[in-house]
């Protein structure tokens, strides 16, 4: 009677699952305490202080005997810091005082069972079995984690010496916990001696294994060729649900059984199946696998010769699909789990519950508190629904395994094993019911303890979420860079086929066939340089033959196009750590910041670092880019269309997202700072017939023609687009509004002057005296500019000039984009930009004083206009409808400006102001010919002269043919075109 009491209370099953799992936690907070010990960063900051030194060295010596109060000298600084030192190193002290009673339940619980003499066999008493090796497992692991703390005995001996200052005593668990220290120096001499009773039941409890072991312990051939997980193999027994005596042995992880044993046995075993037993089974070979190449990847044993040597035999390349495979799994039970429980739920209520009912019915041995568990579970479950908590059911499973498995027990398990199996059986399918997510974390998990969270780590749990965060983060880059690493080759492949068909290939192959009609050396020289035909690499003679971008998507092991990008879109979501990754976004940034990069690269010639790109290269280039990355689209989905907006919508900006220079930003800079400077210095002139810049005959490193004619600004408006065109202009307008500042400084220095010529312009006398000051050229020359006349025409020249580059770019992006560039390219009445400039650098001049600095330079204007007449460079060209030295643009120029000017001041003068204009310069041209009448020179010149004056015209929106008529004689204008093209063409002659 004395041990059926006994044995009633003892809770040996309710015992083994609290132990276990706080062993587990006590395992975890251990490892996690392991790891910030050995990190400086993390460890305690006392056991790094200098001032603790001798402390140290004294507890490190003298543990666990440290007497703090008979060593004050070593001890003071400790004294000082004894509240700091406790609350810092508390958590340590009692995490190692828990492992210690922990410890001692688990030794007590072990050798209760030995005496009681337990019979454990795997495959009757799966829980009780399984449990008590597990517990031992965990015995083990603590204890040898235990020892491989660093600096252990200081934390604990420097806590036990602040206390005992603070407290006068040392902490009551400490001489105990120092002696535990002191044994488990050498842990496995330790662990022997006090497992070494408890022999026969481990021993016992290991050698349930044996058929186990050997059965799942086989190669893959062996299971492939007797068809265990097969569905083909017995197609018409797929809707009976798998029978076996063994049921919970058979998803028993191998990795598991190792532990058990402490053995290093591997074999490869890859199968599956989707029944459910079969899916469990097949869950913990995979997971079998997986962490035995986790654990020995790095502890490989080698000999010391070869200590160096890689184990090239550990890389598992099909490890990733085995992942693959066991994740589509995870998703198919996932899925159907409904269906599962329902078919689990009818099994269980229709079949098992008979069973059960009619086999605990005929067994007569049993104890009243026995028998009530039985007669209860088999009533239990056969009234069972989804609703119903089974934990109690299986845990008096659990009880009456570990009441009847003692040997004193009047009903063994052992002599009864149908009731074992069918019990087994029934325990199996309930947790197919309720417990479906835990089967699945049991069989198909692969965390293990040192980066597993626990109940009991609550202060680990932000520091390893961290961890798992930065690691998640870090595969989603590795493997999105691989993939652009992919999409970079194929961009370059591409590129090379849209060069083959490229203006640039295709003129170089009519030189080619050119020299070869020619035949010699020519001949041979063009052989050498014949370019690859285009359409060449769609040429096959074997079907099997695979191009470059094939290999590239299909076949190549690291740059595997195909299974990168499968991986990436198979999750719409990762959830880690309470975090959702989205890798298909992750995989858009990687190709939007690798797109950015590519047209970055290719933005500069390679044979003229200087220089970038022509724009209709660069656009060739982005758009064979852009055929890659639509094509990506059949592989992941990717809002491609998202992307190619994010990407060249930042480059119409100065700035991308990322602060770096866009192409906006590198042709506004060498246009103003190259084109344009060149062209102001008069390398280059504008001939409004191409309309482009032209070499003006002076040598230059590249033909400017080839960046300012229509065809590459309507490119280059397609690569900036209308915010980018707006960029530049203003920065052109910038450059004019500071040639109107300097043109404003010489009509200040010569006021006096040009307000005679404005009062007096139809007095001969007077206005020859105004030319000649004008036209005076001071003694020191500071530049080229020689007199303000000069000086004049020259900076309005450039002013047309720019302007005439900026409407044609205005123009280009009009053809570009069609209906939008009538709303953002085309010209208005007045250019605001320009009026805007005016403004912001005349803010400190008065606006009077600022008016008739504006009159007085159009005066300027009009009355140094006669001195191009003896200027030769002045003459005008009509094929290129250009003149040598731009004074073409001073029309353009002089428009405008004026708009610009008198809109500013607002006095609604335009048409008064360019009428004075008008009747200004018609006079001082028509009496600079009636004075050099007679000379043949100012003949062609006072021709480009009279051709000005009509294009004025023509370009101003305030005067009109009659007014050129009333103040200058029209048959002038058409006589000098006349003399123009007659001229030229005499040249040509």
């Amino acid at each position: 009677m004395a041990f059926k009491m006994e044995s009633s209370q003892l809770k040996i099953a309710e015992k083994l699952v609290i132990l276990n799992d706080r062993a587990v936690g006590m395992l975890t907070r251990i490892y996690n305490i392991k790891k910030a010990c050995a990190d400086s960063k993390s460890k305690p900051a006392f056991l790094a202080d200098k001032h603790m030194e001798n402390a140290i060295k004294h507890v490190a010596r003298k543990f666990p005997v440290v007497d703090a109060r008979m060593n004050t000298s070593t001890f003071h600084y400790v004294d000082t810091m004894k509240e700091d030192i406790i609350k810092s190193l508390g958590l340590y002290y009692y995490t190692f005082a828990d492992l210690m009673e922990l410890k001692d339940n688990i030794l007590q619980l072990l050798t209760t069972m030995d005496a009681c003499q337990c019979q454990l066999d795997i495959s009757l008493n799966y829980e009780l079995t399984a449990g008590y090796l597990n517990l031992v497992v965990n015995l083990i692991c603590l204890m040898v984690l235990l020892s491989r703390v660093d600096d252990r005995k200081v934390v604990l001996g420097l806590f036990n010496a602040a206390y005992d200052l603070l407290h006068g005593q040392s902490e009551s668990s400490f001489p105990r916990l120092g002696q535990m220290i002191l044994d488990y120096e050498h842990p496995m001499r330790k662990l022997s001696e006090d497992l070494g009773p408890l022999n026969r039941l481990i021993s016992s409890a290991l050698s349930s294994l044996s058929p186990v072991y050997l059965r799942r312990n086989i190669t893959a051939n062996t299971w492939r060729n007797a068809q265990i997980l097969s569905l083909t193999a017995n197609p018409q027994q797929i809707l009976y649900a798998a029978q076996t005596d063994t049921i919970a042995c058979e998803y028993l992880s191998l990795d598991v059984m190792d532990r058990w044993i402490v053995s290093r046995q591997y074999t490869l075993i890859v199968e599956g199946s989707f029944e459910s037993l079969c899916v469990n089974c097949a869950y913990s070979l995979k997971t079998s696998q997986v962490l035995w190449l986790l654990r020995h990847l790095s502890e490989w044993p080698s000999s010391s010769k070869k200590a160096s040597k890689q184990c090239d035999e550990l890389v598992d390349r099909q490890l990733p699909e085995l992942l693959y495979y066991m994740l589509e799994l995870r998703q198919l039970v996932t899925k159907y789990s409904d269906v599962i429980q329902r078919y689990y739920l009818k099994y269980v209520n229709g079949y098992d519950a008979i069973m059960t009912r009619e086999l605990v019915s005929n067994i007569n041995d049993l104890n009243e508190d026995d028998a009530a568990i039985l007669s209860d579970f088999a009533s239990s479950i056969s009234s069972i629904n989804s609703d119903t908590d089974l934990r109690a059911l299986r845990l008096d499973w659990f009880r009456f395994q570990a009441r009847t498995s003692m040997a004193r027990s009047p009903f063994l398990l052992t002599k009864n094993r149908k009731l074992a199996i069918i019990m087994n059986t029934n325990v199996f399918h309930l947790k197919m019911i309720d417990l479906q997510d835990e089967m699945l974390k049991e069989t198909s998990d692969l965390s293990v303890y040192c980066s597993a969270l626990h109940d009991m780590c609550p202060e680990e749990k932000n520091h390893i979420l961290e961890k798992s965060l930065a690691l998640c983060n870090s595969i989603l880059d590795d493997v999105c860079q691989s993939i652009t690493d992919v999409v970079g080759a194929l961009c370059e492949y591409e590129l090379r086929l849209a060069e083959q068909t490229s203006p640039s290939t295709i003129a170089a192959q009519i030189v080619s066939q050119m020299l070869r009609s020619k035949g010699g050396k020519n001949a041979a020289a063009a052989a050498q340089k014949d370019p690859t035909p285009a359409g060449e690499e769609s040429y096959r003679v074997d079907r099997q033959t695979l191009t470059y971008p094939d290999k590239l998507q299909t076949t190549l092991i690291l740059l595997c196009l195909v299974e990168l990008c499968a991986g990436v879109s198979q999750y719409r979501q990762l959830f880690v750590s309470d975090h959702f990754f989205a890798p298909r976004e992750y995989l858009s940034q990687h190709i939007e910041h690798k797109f950015v990069d590519l047209i970055l690269a290719m933005a500069v010639d390679p044979a003229s670092p200087s220089t970038p790109r022509r724009p209709s290269d660069l656009l060739m280039i982005i758009q064979a880019y852009m055929t890659v990355l639509q094509n990506i689209d059949a592989c992941v989905p990717l809002d491609i269309t998202r992307l190619f907006n994010n990407v060249l919508l930042q480059q119409t900006q100065p700035l991308d997202s990322r602060n770096k220079e866009t192409m906006t930003y590198i042709y506004t800079k060498w246009y103003l700072e190259v084109v344009l400077r060149r062209a102001s210095a008069g390398h280059m002139l504008w001939s409004e017939h191409l309309q482009a810049m032209i070499s003006s005959g002076e040598g230059i490193e590249f033909a400017p023609e080839q960046y300012t004619d229509p065809r590459e600004l309507r490119c280059l408006a397609q690569i900036i687009g209308p915010y980018g065109v707006k960029y530049l202009a203003e920065r052109l307008t910038w450059h004019v509004a500071s040639q109107i500042g300097e043109l404003n400084k010489i009509v200040l220095a010569n006021r006096d002057v040009l307000h005679t010529a404005r009062t007096n312009f139809d007095c001969n006398e007077r206005m020859k005296e105004v030319m000649q000051v004008l036209a005076h050229e001071p003694k020191e020359k500071k530049g080229s500019t020689s007199s303000p006349a000069d000086a004049i025409l020259q900076r309005t020249s450039i002013i047309g000039q720019i302007f005439s580059f900026r409407d044609a770019l205005h123009t280009a992006l009009e053809q570009a984009l069609g209906e939008l560039g009538a709303a953002m390219g085309m010209q208005g009445p007045i250019d605001i930009a320009l009026s805007n400039a005016v403004r912001a650098q005349s803010l400190q001049i008065n606006p009077d004083e600022h008016y008739q600095m504006s009159c007085l330079l159009l005066v300027a204007i009009a009355i140094s206009l006669p001195k191009l007449a003896t200027v030769e460079s002045a003459t005008y060209k009509p094929s290129l409808r250009a003149s040598l030295n731009n004074t073409h643009c001073i029309p353009l120029a002089v428009n405008t400006m004026a708009g610009a000017l008198f809109h500013h001041h607002g006095r609604g003068d335009i048409h008064l102001r360019m009428k004075e204009f008008l009747a200004l310069a018609s006079s001082s041209v028509l009496r600079a010919a009636q004075e050099m009448d007679g000379r043949q020179d100012a003949i062609n010149n006072q021709s480009a002269l009279y051709i000005m004056l009509e294009q004025l015209v023509n370009k101003c929106r305030w005067l009109s043919m009659d007014v050129l008529e009333a103040c200058f004689p029209y048959n002038l204008v058409r006589t000098a075109y006349q003399h123009c093209y007659q001229q030229e063409a005499d040249t040509f002659q």
